[in-house]
């Protein structure tokens, strides 16, 4: 269940996200039970993933316990920064789904290329000229599902922690 401060500028994120995420219906995409108000906080019900996010996984398990062909799979079943893992069964049809819809923008925007001023994301997995709060294309939401194959395929962090340990100061 994610959870969100009450305050404006948060939930306009998160009612673009729950109606994001209410449009999606794919086995590849966490499934999205409804929005909650509970003792001032506002929370998002989703489908539960057994193994928590990728990141999660990685802290847990080392790169011995999980074979490249299942973390190529992981990267291919999702393809954004926060996926949350399901299976650790190469069989399975599915092992990791999207989630996360508070980074996202509108599909028919990103499909006519526009450009973007509002960095919203990790910044380990932002472009350089997110960071900068330069214009931006779809080519920095490409550069972010590549940091993420890096970590998945390589099972480690793509940049040091204390390189981003003072962003936005």
């Amino acid at each position: 269940m994610k959870e969100v401060e009450h305050n404006e500028e948060s939930m306009e994120e998160f009612k673009k996200e729950v109606e994001m995420l209410d449009k999606f219906r794919s086995e590849f995409v966490v499934h999205f039970y409804g929005a909650v108000f509970a003792r001032n906080k506002v929370c998002m019900v989703t489908e539960f993933a057994t193994y928590g996010s990728l990141q999660d996984l990685m802290k847990h398990k080392t790169s011995n316990e999980i074979d490249m062909k299942l973390r190529v799979k992981i990267c291919l079943d999702a393809a954004k920064d926060n996926i949350l893992v399901f299976s650790l069964e190469t069989i399975e049809k599915v092992n990791a789904k999207l989630t996360d819809f508070g980074s996202s923008r509108n599909v028919n925007l990103l499909m006519t290329n526009m450009t973007f001023t509002k960095g919203i994301g990790t910044p380990t997995y932002m472009a350089p000229e997110v960071l900068k709060k330069e214009k931006y294309k779809m080519s920095a939401d490409i550069y972010s599902f590549g940091v993420t194959i890096y970590e998945c395929v390589g099972w480690c962090e793509a940049y040091p922690k204390d390189e981003f340990k003072f962003h936005g100061k």
